[in-house]
């Protein structure tokens, strides 16, 4: 009888390790197409619903400033920057573990509760700018209660950068802007006046020589412009790893930016009126003028990104008299050839040389 070949025995095929998803909208549309998550993706889909019915005036309050309020028509933006941040805190840190227990019902709780509140509230005292503030709580609260206090920690600067599509109440925007128109017109009088030309300023009306009369009008105080680059800069300080002075610096540089921009354009518009014609300064010349002199505002913030810049040793942008308090992340292997790097990492190779408003992004992709 002839013997049996020893046969090689099998090996059992290596467990294959599912790729983590590359974006935060990956991550979201493969946690929706689990069958095991289906009834909570109902119930999701459910309490969104109920909200928005709930808070369905503030949603139209949003949508009427936006389509009928200059100030306010950069609104649209602003949720999307949100997710665009949302998904770049993703790439860059991933979503938080599993807290143990319900860590975020309390807190979320809280946050829900209150906002339901102050919506009741506004019923009988019709305060839109309060039922804004409490959708956002919402928001924020209804968040923490799914995904945990950790997920809230990680992502506060997506529901943070929220409350600039907020519109202010028309008593507390006169009260800001009107000041500003003052100063704009006083400033601009002042500096014509010492390059030869004279002005003669009451309030914010400026006269010019040949009688001629030039309005710093409401729109023209500078709030576009310091709403506009708060927003910025608060966006370029999220997004750069630099120490939290640098942070504070750049937000607060937002405030002279802005009305040096804002007071270059009134000085602007009255050297045309004189110089040239006062109908340049009116209609499509008047808005042309105002996206030129907000470049000049971006050219100035990028140019105090830079100059602080070289107060920062090295290209991980600490300095010799304050560091960072962020945690430095593990540096990731280099992928193999022919592969993708590893998604959902952050990166630890940082940009070298001046920050400026283009690097500031380029860090985090």
């Amino acid at each position: 009888m002839a013997a049996t070949p020893d046969l090689p025995t099998p090996h059992p095929a290596p467990a294959t390790v599912p790729e983590a998803p590359a974006s935060l909208f990956d991550a979201a549309r493969r946690w929706a197409g689990d069958p095991d998550n289906r009834p909570t993706v109902l119930g999701v889909v459910a309490c969104l619903a109920i909200f928005a019915l709930l808070f369905q005036e503030s949603l139209g309050h949003f949508y009427y400033a936006w389509t009928t309020d200059d100030n306010y028509s950069h609104g649209f933006l602003v949720p999307l920057l949100s997710l665009y941040f949302a998904s770049q805190v993703y790439r860059r840190e991933g979503w938080p573990a599993a807290p143990e227990g319900r860590s975020g019902v309390w807190l979320g709780g809280v946050l829900l509760g209150g906002a339901l509140l102050v919506h009741l509230l506004t019923i009988p005292l019709p305060i839109p700018f309060l039922g804004d503030l409490a959708l956002l709580a919402g928001l924020a609260g209804g968040f923490t209660i799914l995904a945990g206090a950790a997920a809230l920690r990680r992502f506060w600067f997506v529901f943070s950068f929220l409350i600039f599509m907020v519109p202010l109440p028309i008593a507390l925007y006169s009260r800001i802007a009107s000041p500003l128109q003052l100063m704009a017109s006083r400033v601009a009088s002042s500096f014509m006046n010492a390059t030869g030309v004279p002005v003669l300023c009451e309030g914010n009306r400026m006269t010019l020589p040949g009688g001629v009369q030039m309005f710093v009008a409401e729109a023209c105080s500078g709030m576009r412009q310091l709403t506009g680059f708060l927003a910025l800069a608060a966006a370029v300080a999220y997004l750069t790893r630099r120490p939290r002075w640098y942070k504070a610096v750049v937000v607060l540089s937002a405030l002279p930016i802005a009305l040096f921009a804002n007071t270059t354009r009134v000085v602007v518009t009255g050297y045309i009126m004189h110089y040239v014609n006062p109908a340049y300064a009116e209609g499509a010349y008047h808005t042309l003028e105002g996206i030129l002199l907000m470049s000049l505002g971006l050219l100035l913030l990028n140019s105090v990104c830079v100059l602080m810049d070289l107060f920062c040793v090295g290209a991980d942008g600490a300095s010799p008299t304050a560091t960072s308090t962020e945690p430095e992340p593990e540096a990731e292997p280099d992928p193999p050839a022919g592969g993708r790097p590893r998604s959902g990492g952050w990166s630890s190779r940082r940009v070298a040389g001046p920050l400026s408003l283009r690097t500031a992004t380029e860090e985090l992709s």
